[in-house]
């Protein structure tokens, strides 16, 4: 199931909040602040409230949304 994806990587420093499907069908979230967006990969890099970075690929994004402060 393939969602809205309201984030780009333009909103590198923003806060944004995914919900995405990993290859092997797990189902996750990340909140917290984009830190970087990685071409190749098409993969977002978020760091989260904890200091874990989570990487979030483009392609399993079911819900992505910049969250305004």
């Amino acid at each position: 199931m393939r969602g809205q994806n309201l984030v780009t990587p333009g909103d590198v420093g923003k806060r944004v909040s995914f919900q995405f499907e990993l290859p092997n069908g797990f189902i996750s979230e990340a909140v917290g602040i984009l830190e970087a967006w990685d071409e190749a990969a098409q993969t977002y890099f978020v760091r989260k409230r904890d200091g874990e970075l989570a990487r979030v690929p483009a392609r399993g994004v079911r819900f992505g949304k910049v969250v305004s402060e």
